[in-house]
Protein backbone atom coordinates (compact mmCIF):
# COMPACT_ATOMS: atom_id res chain seq x y z
CA UNK A 1 0.00 0.00 0.00
CA UNK A 2 3.11 2.45 0.69
CA UNK A 3 3.67 2.47 -3.36
CA UNK A 4 0.76 4.76 -4.13
CA UNK A 5 1.56 7.18 -1.27
CA UNK A 6 4.95 7.38 -2.09
CA UNK A 7 4.04 7.83 -6.20
CA UNK A 8 1.83 10.55 -5.25
CA UNK A 9 4.40 12.50 -3.19
CA UNK A 10 6.94 11.85 -5.55
CA UNK A 11 5.21 13.41 -8.05
CA UNK A 12 4.32 16.69 -6.62
CA UNK A 13 7.58 16.76 -4.51
CA UNK A 14 10.05 14.84 -6.70
CA UNK A 15 12.93 16.83 -4.71
CA UNK A 16 12.08 15.64 -1.26
CA UNK A 17 14.41 13.92 0.21
CA UNK A 18 13.89 10.02 0.86
CA UNK A 19 14.16 10.68 4.77
CA UNK A 20 11.32 13.06 4.48
CA UNK A 21 9.71 10.80 1.79
CA UNK A 22 9.60 7.96 4.23
CA UNK A 23 8.43 10.33 7.50
CA UNK A 24 5.64 11.27 5.60
CA UNK A 25 4.63 7.76 4.12
CA UNK A 26 4.77 6.31 7.67
CA UNK A 27 2.99 9.42 9.11
CA UNK A 28 0.03 8.68 6.45
CA UNK A 29 -0.03 5.31 6.67
CA UNK A 30 0.55 4.22 10.27
CA UNK A 31 -0.45 7.17 12.64
CA UNK A 32 -3.13 8.44 9.79
CA UNK A 33 -4.66 5.05 8.82
CA UNK A 34 -4.50 6.05 5.14
CA UNK A 35 -5.89 2.65 3.35
CA UNK A 36 -6.47 3.49 0.16
CA UNK A 37 -5.92 6.70 -2.51
CA UNK A 38 -9.36 8.00 -1.63
CA UNK A 39 -8.42 8.24 2.02
CA UNK A 40 -5.88 10.67 1.35
CA UNK A 41 -8.80 13.43 0.28
CA UNK A 42 -9.38 13.22 4.27
CA UNK A 43 -5.54 14.46 4.67
CA UNK A 44 -5.67 18.19 6.17
CA UNK A 45 -2.60 20.09 6.52
CA UNK A 46 -1.52 20.25 10.30
CA UNK A 47 -1.90 16.57 9.98
CA UNK A 48 1.76 16.27 8.51
CA UNK A 49 3.01 20.12 8.95
CA UNK A 50 5.28 18.94 11.51
CA UNK A 51 7.39 17.38 8.89
CA UNK A 52 7.30 19.13 6.03
CA UNK A 53 7.13 23.30 5.03
CA UNK A 54 3.97 25.02 4.67
CA UNK A 55 4.28 24.95 1.07
CA UNK A 56 4.98 21.53 1.13
CA UNK A 57 1.86 20.67 2.85
CA UNK A 58 -0.54 22.83 0.71
CA UNK A 59 1.31 21.64 -2.96
CA UNK A 60 0.71 18.11 -1.25
CA UNK A 61 -2.73 18.51 0.02
CA UNK A 62 -3.92 19.98 -3.26
CA UNK A 63 -2.80 17.51 -5.01
CA UNK A 64 -4.48 14.83 -2.74
CA UNK A 65 -7.88 16.41 -3.34
CA UNK A 66 -6.98 17.55 -6.97
CA UNK A 67 -6.52 14.41 -7.99
CA UNK A 68 -7.19 11.32 -5.79
CA UNK A 69 -6.96 8.68 -8.25
CA UNK A 70 -4.17 9.60 -9.72
CA UNK A 71 -2.07 7.22 -7.31
CA UNK A 72 -3.71 4.21 -7.97
CA UNK A 73 -2.72 4.13 -12.08
CA UNK A 74 0.99 3.92 -10.41
CA UNK A 75 0.95 2.19 -7.67
CA UNK A 76 1.38 -1.96 -7.35
CA UNK A 77 -1.60 -3.71 -7.50
CA UNK A 78 -2.34 -7.44 -7.43
CA UNK A 79 -4.76 -9.47 -9.95
CA UNK A 80 -5.71 -12.83 -8.31
CA UNK A 81 -5.10 -15.85 -10.00
CA UNK A 82 -8.58 -17.44 -10.45
CA UNK A 83 -10.89 -18.27 -7.91
CA UNK A 84 -9.81 -22.48 -8.01
CA UNK A 85 -8.68 -24.45 -5.86
CA UNK A 86 -5.22 -24.88 -4.82
CA UNK A 87 -4.65 -28.63 -6.22
CA UNK A 88 -5.45 -27.29 -9.73
CA UNK A 89 -3.21 -24.62 -9.56
CA UNK A 90 -0.50 -27.45 -9.63
CA UNK A 91 -1.61 -28.40 -12.95
CA UNK A 92 0.05 -28.02 -16.38
CA UNK A 93 -1.38 -24.52 -16.52
CA UNK A 94 -0.25 -23.28 -13.36
CA UNK A 95 -2.55 -20.75 -11.73
CA UNK A 96 -0.31 -17.68 -10.58
CA UNK A 97 -1.04 -13.91 -9.79
CA UNK A 98 -0.28 -11.52 -12.63
CA UNK A 99 2.10 -8.67 -11.16
CA UNK A 100 1.31 -5.02 -11.84
CA UNK A 101 4.18 -3.07 -9.92
CA UNK A 102 5.33 -0.19 -8.56
CA UNK A 103 8.32 2.17 -10.23
CA UNK A 104 11.44 0.86 -10.78
CA UNK A 105 10.57 -2.09 -11.45
CA UNK A 106 11.43 -4.49 -14.68
CA UNK A 107 9.25 -4.86 -17.66
CA UNK A 108 9.56 -8.43 -17.33
CA UNK A 109 8.06 -8.78 -13.95
CA UNK A 110 4.70 -7.79 -15.53
CA UNK A 111 4.41 -11.40 -17.18
CA UNK A 112 6.50 -13.44 -14.34
CA UNK A 113 4.83 -16.51 -13.67
CA UNK A 114 5.74 -19.17 -10.71
CA UNK A 115 6.77 -22.73 -12.35
CA UNK A 116 4.54 -24.14 -9.35
CA UNK A 117 4.30 -27.49 -11.96
CA UNK A 118 8.64 -27.74 -11.40
CA UNK A 119 7.94 -27.64 -7.66
CA UNK A 120 8.16 -30.69 -5.35
CA UNK A 121 5.26 -32.75 -4.73
CA UNK A 122 5.42 -32.27 -1.01
CA UNK A 123 5.80 -28.41 -0.93
CA UNK A 124 2.61 -28.67 -3.82
CA UNK A 125 0.80 -30.95 -0.35
CA UNK A 126 2.00 -28.89 2.25
CA UNK A 127 0.71 -25.87 0.57
CA UNK A 128 -2.48 -27.29 0.22
CA UNK A 129 -3.19 -27.88 3.18
CA UNK A 130 -2.14 -24.42 4.66
CA UNK A 131 1.23 -25.52 6.44
CA UNK A 132 4.39 -24.49 6.65
CA UNK A 133 7.02 -26.42 4.17
CA UNK A 134 9.72 -28.58 4.97
CA UNK A 135 13.09 -26.12 4.79
CA UNK A 136 14.16 -28.44 1.98
CA UNK A 137 11.24 -27.76 -0.09
CA UNK A 138 11.14 -24.06 0.75
CA UNK A 139 14.71 -23.94 -0.19
CA UNK A 140 14.02 -26.02 -3.71
CA UNK A 141 11.40 -23.54 -4.29
CA UNK A 142 13.46 -20.61 -4.12
CA UNK A 143 16.25 -21.98 -6.19
CA UNK A 144 13.89 -22.70 -9.15
CA UNK A 145 12.62 -19.47 -8.43
CA UNK A 146 15.31 -17.30 -9.21
CA UNK A 147 16.51 -19.75 -11.95
CA UNK A 148 13.35 -18.42 -13.62
CA UNK A 149 13.40 -15.17 -13.05
CA UNK A 150 17.18 -15.29 -14.79
CA UNK A 151 15.36 -16.42 -17.86
CA UNK A 152 14.43 -13.02 -18.03
CA UNK A 153 16.89 -11.19 -16.38
CA UNK A 154 20.42 -12.20 -15.08
CA UNK A 155 20.70 -10.21 -12.08
CA UNK A 156 16.85 -9.33 -10.63
CA UNK A 157 17.23 -6.38 -8.59
CA UNK A 158 15.57 -6.40 -5.35
CA UNK A 159 12.14 -4.45 -6.50
CA UNK A 160 11.63 -7.74 -8.75
CA UNK A 161 12.52 -10.22 -5.66
CA UNK A 162 9.96 -8.24 -3.65
CA UNK A 163 7.52 -8.20 -6.04
CA UNK A 164 7.64 -12.12 -6.61
CA UNK A 165 7.99 -12.12 -2.76
CA UNK A 166 4.96 -10.30 -1.97
CA UNK A 167 2.55 -12.43 -4.39
CA UNK A 168 3.39 -15.36 -2.99
CA UNK A 169 2.87 -14.62 0.24
CA UNK A 170 -0.40 -12.87 -0.60
CA UNK A 171 -1.41 -15.83 -2.50
CA UNK A 172 -0.51 -18.37 0.34
CA UNK A 173 -0.30 -16.58 3.32
CA UNK A 174 -0.82 -20.11 5.70
CA UNK A 175 2.25 -21.24 3.93
CA UNK A 176 4.58 -18.45 3.38
CA UNK A 177 3.55 -15.57 5.60
CA UNK A 178 5.86 -14.07 8.42
CA UNK A 179 3.97 -14.07 11.70
CA UNK A 180 4.53 -14.28 15.27
CA UNK A 181 3.48 -17.42 17.53
CA UNK A 182 0.75 -15.67 18.37
CA UNK A 183 -0.39 -15.31 14.69
CA UNK A 184 0.35 -11.64 13.95
CA UNK A 185 2.38 -10.08 10.91
CA UNK A 186 5.37 -9.80 11.27
CA UNK A 187 6.30 -6.21 9.58
CA UNK A 188 5.33 -6.56 5.87
CA UNK A 189 5.17 -10.47 6.20
CA UNK A 190 7.14 -11.67 2.80
CA UNK A 191 11.11 -10.62 4.34
CA UNK A 192 12.32 -13.54 4.85
CA UNK A 193 11.10 -14.35 1.32
CA UNK A 194 12.52 -11.78 -0.25
CA UNK A 195 15.55 -12.20 1.46
CA UNK A 196 16.22 -15.86 0.26
CA UNK A 197 15.59 -14.87 -3.04
CA UNK A 198 17.72 -12.16 -3.65
CA UNK A 199 20.69 -13.67 -1.35
CA UNK A 200 19.91 -16.72 -4.05
CA UNK A 201 20.26 -14.34 -6.70
CA UNK A 202 23.54 -12.69 -5.36
CA UNK A 203 24.93 -16.49 -4.82
CA UNK A 204 24.76 -17.51 -8.32
CA UNK A 205 25.84 -13.81 -9.69
CA UNK A 206 28.79 -14.63 -7.08
CA UNK A 207 31.79 -14.46 -10.30
CA UNK A 208 29.31 -13.00 -12.86
CA UNK A 209 30.32 -9.11 -12.85
CA UNK A 210 28.92 -8.92 -16.52
CA UNK A 211 25.30 -8.98 -14.93
CA UNK A 212 25.73 -6.44 -11.88
CA UNK A 213 23.78 -3.77 -12.24
CA UNK A 214 25.12 -0.59 -10.75
CA UNK A 215 23.18 2.83 -10.02
CA UNK A 216 24.20 6.28 -11.61
CA UNK A 217 25.01 8.33 -8.33
CA UNK A 218 22.96 10.72 -6.43
CA UNK A 219 23.08 14.29 -7.12
CA UNK A 220 24.74 16.24 -4.36
CA UNK A 221 22.86 19.34 -4.68
CA UNK A 222 19.37 20.45 -3.50
CA UNK A 223 17.21 23.11 -4.32
CA UNK A 224 17.44 26.03 -1.93
CA UNK A 225 13.55 25.87 -1.39
CA UNK A 226 14.11 22.17 0.42
CA UNK A 227 15.21 22.08 4.33
CA UNK A 228 17.08 19.65 5.42
CA UNK A 229 15.41 16.72 6.87
CA UNK A 230 13.99 17.44 10.69
CA UNK A 231 15.80 15.30 13.49
CA UNK A 232 12.33 14.09 14.26
CA UNK A 233 11.34 11.75 11.20
CA UNK A 234 9.89 8.24 10.96
CA UNK A 235 12.62 6.86 12.79
CA UNK A 236 10.84 8.50 15.88
CA UNK A 237 7.76 7.71 15.29
CA UNK A 238 8.42 4.05 15.04
CA UNK A 239 5.82 1.69 16.17
CA UNK A 240 3.63 4.26 17.13
CA UNK A 241 0.00 5.01 17.06
CA UNK A 242 -0.08 8.39 18.87
CA UNK A 243 3.35 9.95 18.62
CA UNK A 244 1.88 13.63 18.68
CA UNK A 245 -1.85 14.02 19.14
CA UNK A 246 -3.30 17.09 17.54
CA UNK A 247 -6.69 17.59 19.84
CA UNK A 248 -6.55 19.56 22.68
CA UNK A 249 -8.41 17.81 25.38
CA UNK A 250 -11.76 18.76 25.95
CA UNK A 251 -11.80 22.27 27.78
CA UNK A 252 -8.21 22.70 27.65
CA UNK A 253 -5.98 25.09 26.05
CA UNK A 254 -1.92 25.17 25.20
CA UNK A 255 -2.14 27.50 28.32
CA UNK A 256 -4.14 25.52 30.60
CA UNK A 257 -2.07 22.23 30.02
CA UNK A 258 1.63 24.18 30.90
CA UNK A 259 -0.52 25.51 33.94
CA UNK A 260 -1.12 21.92 35.48
CA UNK A 261 2.43 21.05 34.24
CA UNK A 262 3.82 23.62 36.41
CA UNK A 263 1.86 22.36 39.05
CA UNK A 264 3.58 19.18 38.74
CA UNK A 265 6.88 20.83 39.21
CA UNK A 266 5.66 22.16 42.51
CA UNK A 267 4.20 19.32 43.84
CA UNK A 268 7.19 17.30 42.53
CA UNK A 269 9.96 20.28 44.52
CA UNK A 270 8.15 19.84 47.93
CA UNK A 271 7.32 16.07 48.12
CA UNK A 272 9.71 14.75 45.18
CA UNK A 273 8.68 11.42 43.69
CA UNK A 274 6.35 9.72 46.69
CA UNK A 275 4.19 12.31 44.96
CA UNK A 276 3.44 9.90 42.22
CA UNK A 277 0.88 8.15 44.24
CA UNK A 278 -1.14 10.72 44.74
CA UNK A 279 -4.57 10.85 42.62
CA UNK A 280 -3.71 14.48 41.43
CA UNK A 281 -0.55 13.69 39.70
CA UNK A 282 -1.57 10.56 38.15
CA UNK A 283 -4.89 12.94 36.85
CA UNK A 284 -2.32 15.72 35.68
CA UNK A 285 -0.27 13.23 33.73
CA UNK A 286 -2.97 11.48 32.07
CA UNK A 287 -4.35 15.34 30.94
CA UNK A 288 -0.69 16.71 29.98
CA UNK A 289 0.04 13.75 27.59
CA UNK A 290 -0.43 15.82 24.21
CA UNK A 291 1.98 18.35 25.95
CA UNK A 292 4.13 15.59 27.00
CA UNK A 293 4.95 14.57 23.58
CA UNK A 294 5.06 18.58 22.43
CA UNK A 295 8.02 18.82 24.54
CA UNK A 296 9.85 15.91 23.71
CA UNK A 297 9.04 15.98 20.08
CA UNK A 298 10.57 18.99 19.98
CA UNK A 299 13.31 20.32 17.56
CA UNK A 300 16.04 20.50 18.34
CA UNK A 301 15.26 17.52 20.63
CA UNK A 302 15.89 18.30 24.36
CA UNK A 303 18.39 16.28 26.61
CA UNK A 304 16.73 13.79 29.26
CA UNK A 305 18.06 16.17 31.64
CA UNK A 306 15.70 18.87 30.62
CA UNK A 307 13.17 16.77 30.41
CA UNK A 308 13.52 15.50 33.85
CA UNK A 309 12.95 19.30 34.44
CA UNK A 310 10.28 20.12 32.72
CA UNK A 311 8.14 16.64 33.86
CA UNK A 312 9.87 15.19 36.45
CA UNK A 313 7.20 12.64 37.62
CA UNK A 314 7.69 11.29 33.69
CA UNK A 315 10.83 9.56 34.97
CA UNK A 316 8.95 7.42 37.79
CA UNK A 317 9.03 4.09 35.77
CA UNK A 318 4.99 3.39 36.54
CA UNK A 319 4.28 6.63 34.27
CA UNK A 320 6.99 5.87 32.25
CA UNK A 321 5.02 2.88 31.70
CA UNK A 322 1.65 4.23 31.33
CA UNK A 323 3.01 6.83 28.63
CA UNK A 324 4.25 4.20 26.67
CA UNK A 325 0.80 2.20 26.40
CA UNK A 326 -0.48 5.63 25.35
CA UNK A 327 1.71 6.19 22.59
CA UNK A 328 2.12 2.41 20.97
CA UNK A 329 -1.32 1.03 22.46
CA UNK A 330 0.83 -1.75 24.05
CA UNK A 331 0.68 -2.43 27.16
CA UNK A 332 3.99 -3.88 27.88
CA UNK A 333 4.12 -4.51 31.66
CA UNK A 334 1.51 -6.68 31.48
CA UNK A 335 2.39 -8.40 28.16
CA UNK A 336 6.16 -9.26 29.76
CA UNK A 337 4.28 -10.16 33.04
CA UNK A 338 2.07 -12.59 31.21
CA UNK A 339 4.61 -13.46 28.61
CA UNK A 340 8.66 -13.37 29.73
CA UNK A 341 9.26 -15.90 32.05
CA UNK A 342 6.79 -18.32 30.28
CA UNK A 343 8.53 -17.95 26.74
CA UNK A 344 11.91 -17.65 28.13
CA UNK A 345 11.52 -21.19 29.65
CA UNK A 346 10.39 -21.86 25.83
CA UNK A 347 13.43 -20.47 24.60
CA UNK A 348 15.83 -22.38 26.67
CA UNK A 349 14.26 -25.72 25.82
CA UNK A 350 15.23 -24.70 22.72
CA UNK A 351 18.88 -24.03 23.28
CA UNK A 352 19.26 -27.07 24.92
CA UNK A 353 17.49 -29.24 22.92
CA UNK A 354 19.97 -28.08 19.91
CA UNK A 355 23.05 -28.29 22.19
CA UNK A 356 25.54 -29.44 19.94
CA UNK A 357 24.37 -26.42 17.25
CA UNK A 358 25.47 -23.14 19.49
CA UNK A 359 29.05 -21.66 19.98
CA UNK A 360 30.93 -22.79 22.53
CA UNK A 361 29.50 -18.48 24.24
CA UNK A 362 26.14 -19.84 23.93
CA UNK A 363 26.84 -23.04 25.46
CA UNK A 364 28.76 -21.49 28.42
CA UNK A 365 25.77 -18.90 29.41
CA UNK A 366 23.46 -22.00 29.01
CA UNK A 367 24.89 -24.21 31.49
CA UNK A 368 24.97 -21.10 33.62
CA UNK A 369 20.79 -20.53 32.97
CA UNK A 370 19.90 -23.84 33.56
CA UNK A 371 21.68 -24.31 37.39
CA UNK A 372 19.01 -25.46 39.66
CA UNK A 373 19.25 -22.31 41.75
CA UNK A 374 18.23 -20.59 38.68
CA UNK A 375 14.20 -21.07 39.43
CA UNK A 376 12.08 -18.20 38.70
CA UNK A 377 14.19 -16.28 36.67
CA UNK A 378 13.76 -17.91 33.05
CA UNK A 379 12.96 -14.47 31.88
CA UNK A 380 16.61 -13.25 32.23
CA UNK A 381 18.29 -15.87 31.39
CA UNK A 382 16.63 -16.38 28.34
CA UNK A 383 17.52 -12.60 27.61
CA UNK A 384 21.35 -13.10 28.20
CA UNK A 385 21.23 -16.26 26.18
CA UNK A 386 19.97 -14.71 23.59
CA UNK A 387 22.64 -11.85 23.30
CA UNK A 388 25.13 -14.04 23.17
CA UNK A 389 23.56 -15.90 20.32
CA UNK A 390 23.56 -12.70 18.66
CA UNK A 391 27.29 -12.24 19.65
CA UNK A 392 26.19 -8.42 21.40
CA UNK A 393 27.84 -7.73 24.94
CA UNK A 394 26.33 -7.96 28.03
CA UNK A 395 27.43 -4.70 28.87
CA UNK A 396 25.63 -3.07 25.83
CA UNK A 397 22.35 -3.24 27.85
CA UNK A 398 23.26 -3.99 31.58
CA UNK A 399 26.21 -2.90 33.63
CA UNK A 400 26.30 -4.68 37.04
CA UNK A 401 27.29 -2.62 40.35
CA UNK A 402 27.89 -3.50 43.84
CA UNK A 403 24.34 -3.29 45.82
CA UNK A 404 25.48 -0.05 47.66
CA UNK A 405 25.92 1.70 44.77
CA UNK A 406 23.82 5.33 44.63
CA UNK A 407 22.86 6.76 41.62
CA UNK A 408 25.98 9.71 42.08
CA UNK A 409 28.19 6.81 42.72
CA UNK A 410 27.28 4.90 39.40
CA UNK A 411 27.58 8.17 37.41
CA UNK A 412 31.28 8.94 38.99
CA UNK A 413 32.24 5.27 38.66
CA UNK A 414 30.60 3.98 35.74
CA UNK A 415 30.66 4.46 32.45
CA UNK A 416 27.73 5.43 31.21
CA UNK A 417 27.08 6.05 27.67
CA UNK A 418 24.25 8.17 25.66
CA UNK A 419 22.01 5.31 24.91
CA UNK A 420 19.99 3.67 27.62
CA UNK A 421 21.21 1.15 30.02
CA UNK A 422 19.98 -1.31 32.69
CA UNK A 423 22.25 -1.30 35.65
CA UNK A 424 22.03 -4.04 37.85
CA UNK A 425 23.19 -3.78 42.02
CA UNK A 426 24.00 -7.10 43.01
CA UNK A 427 27.15 -9.49 42.99
CA UNK A 428 25.87 -10.94 39.70
CA UNK A 429 23.56 -10.26 37.36
CA UNK A 430 21.29 -13.47 38.59
CA UNK A 431 21.45 -12.13 42.31
CA UNK A 432 20.48 -8.54 41.40
CA UNK A 433 17.46 -7.38 42.90
CA UNK A 434 17.79 -3.97 42.80
CA UNK A 435 17.86 -1.85 39.31
CA UNK A 436 18.60 1.55 38.23
CA UNK A 437 18.27 2.95 34.19
CA UNK A 438 20.97 5.63 32.66
CA UNK A 439 20.42 7.98 29.81
CA UNK A 440 22.69 10.22 28.17
CA UNK A 441 25.23 9.32 31.22
CA UNK A 442 22.86 10.26 33.85
CA UNK A 443 20.74 7.75 36.54
CA UNK A 444 17.43 9.06 35.32
CA UNK A 445 15.20 6.32 37.46
CA UNK A 446 17.62 5.44 40.29
CA UNK A 447 15.22 2.66 42.57
CA UNK A 448 14.91 4.58 45.42
CA UNK A 449 11.94 5.54 46.55
CA UNK A 450 10.50 4.37 43.20
CA UNK A 451 11.77 1.24 43.25
CA UNK A 452 12.10 -1.33 40.67
CA UNK A 453 10.37 -4.48 42.15
CA UNK A 454 12.33 -7.11 39.11
CA UNK A 455 14.18 -7.72 35.74
CA UNK A 456 10.72 -8.05 34.23
CA UNK A 457 9.57 -4.56 35.00
CA UNK A 458 13.67 -3.23 34.23
CA UNK A 459 13.15 -4.69 30.77
CA UNK A 460 9.70 -3.21 30.14
CA UNK A 461 11.57 0.41 31.65
CA UNK A 462 14.18 -0.24 29.39
CA UNK A 463 12.71 -0.78 26.68
CA UNK A 464 9.83 1.90 26.66
CA UNK A 465 12.73 4.29 27.27
CA UNK A 466 13.86 4.05 23.41
CA UNK A 467 9.96 4.58 22.47
CA UNK A 468 8.97 7.36 24.81
CA UNK A 469 12.45 9.58 24.20
CA UNK A 470 12.51 9.31 20.86
CA UNK A 471 15.87 7.23 21.15
CA UNK A 472 17.00 5.11 18.49
CA UNK A 473 18.47 1.48 19.19
CA UNK A 474 21.87 1.05 19.99
CA UNK A 475 23.97 -0.71 17.62
CA UNK A 476 25.63 -2.77 19.97
CA UNK A 477 22.33 -4.11 21.17
CA UNK A 478 20.08 -3.38 18.12
CA UNK A 479 19.39 -6.97 17.30
CA UNK A 480 18.91 -8.09 21.03
CA UNK A 481 16.89 -5.13 21.23
CA UNK A 482 14.71 -6.20 17.98
CA UNK A 483 14.27 -9.34 18.98
CA UNK A 484 12.55 -7.94 22.68
CA UNK A 485 10.31 -5.72 19.96
CA UNK A 486 9.44 -8.41 17.99
CA UNK A 487 8.98 -11.86 19.66
CA UNK A 488 8.38 -9.78 23.50
CA UNK A 489 6.73 -6.54 22.96
CA UNK A 490 4.94 -7.71 19.34
CA UNK A 491 5.39 -4.04 17.85
CA UNK A 492 6.10 -5.41 14.02
CA UNK A 493 6.15 -2.08 11.72
CA UNK A 494 8.13 -3.30 8.43
CA UNK A 495 11.02 -0.83 9.30
CA UNK A 496 14.12 -0.70 11.67
CA UNK A 497 14.52 1.93 14.68
CA UNK A 498 18.63 1.85 14.17
CA UNK A 499 19.36 3.69 11.33
CA UNK A 500 23.29 3.94 11.87
CA UNK A 501 25.91 3.55 9.07
CA UNK A 502 28.77 2.49 10.97
CA UNK A 503 29.75 0.31 13.55
CA UNK A 504 32.90 -1.14 15.36
CA UNK A 505 34.35 -4.60 13.94
CA UNK A 506 34.30 -7.26 16.97
CA UNK A 507 37.01 -8.68 15.41
CA UNK A 508 39.42 -5.49 14.62
CA UNK A 509 38.24 -3.22 16.94
CA UNK A 510 38.15 -0.81 13.95
CA UNK A 511 34.68 1.79 12.67
CA UNK A 512 33.60 -0.12 9.61
CA UNK A 513 30.45 0.44 7.39
CA UNK A 514 26.94 -1.26 8.80
CA UNK A 515 24.72 -3.22 6.42
CA UNK A 516 21.49 -1.79 7.02
CA UNK A 517 17.89 -3.56 6.22
CA UNK A 518 14.64 -2.50 7.28
CA UNK A 519 14.61 -5.69 9.64
CA UNK A 520 16.75 -7.80 11.62
CA UNK A 521 17.06 -10.74 9.43
CA UNK A 522 18.44 -12.56 12.18
CA UNK A 523 15.68 -11.87 14.03
CA UNK A 524 13.20 -13.10 11.38
CA UNK A 525 15.08 -16.73 10.85
CA UNK A 526 15.36 -17.20 14.66
CA UNK A 527 11.67 -16.37 15.14
CA UNK A 528 10.49 -18.73 12.19
CA UNK A 529 13.09 -21.63 13.61
CA UNK A 530 11.97 -21.10 16.86
CA UNK A 531 8.20 -21.32 15.79
CA UNK A 532 8.60 -24.51 13.51
CA UNK A 533 10.59 -25.93 16.82
CA UNK A 534 8.06 -24.87 19.23
CA UNK A 535 4.81 -26.37 17.01
CA UNK A 536 6.90 -29.91 16.00
CA UNK A 537 7.76 -30.58 19.82
CA UNK A 538 4.19 -29.12 21.16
Amino acid sequence: MMDFIEDAIQRVLPQLQREKVEAVIHELETNLGVEGPDDLQLIKEEDIRHLLSPIQCRKLINSFKSDPKSPQSTTSSIVSSPSTSLSSSFSDEPSTSQLISPRGHSDWVDRFQVPWDKMRPSLKRAIDAGNRPEPGDRRHMVHVIVDTMREHCLNPTRNDCTIVAKDITQMYPSSFLDRTEEGEKIGCGYFTLLQQLKTRVEYVNRDNTLSRLRRPRRSQTNDDDQPPPAKCTRIDSYGCINWQPQEYPEGETSSSLEEKRKEMVDIFTQEGLRAAERGRVKELMTMTYLKQREDINADPPPSILDISKQWPFLLSWKFLLSHFTTLTGVDLYTRLKEDLDKKGKRLLEYFRCQLMKWTKEVKAVLKDALKEDREGSDGLAAMLVMMTHFKEAEDALLLLTDVTTTPADAEEQLVLPSTPRLIALGDTVWSANKWMLSIEGRVVIPGIPDEIPDFTTALAVLFTSFYVFNIEYQVEAVTTLEFVQRFLARINPDSSKCTAKVQTSRKTGRTVKRKTSDMSPRVISFMNAFSAFDWQNN
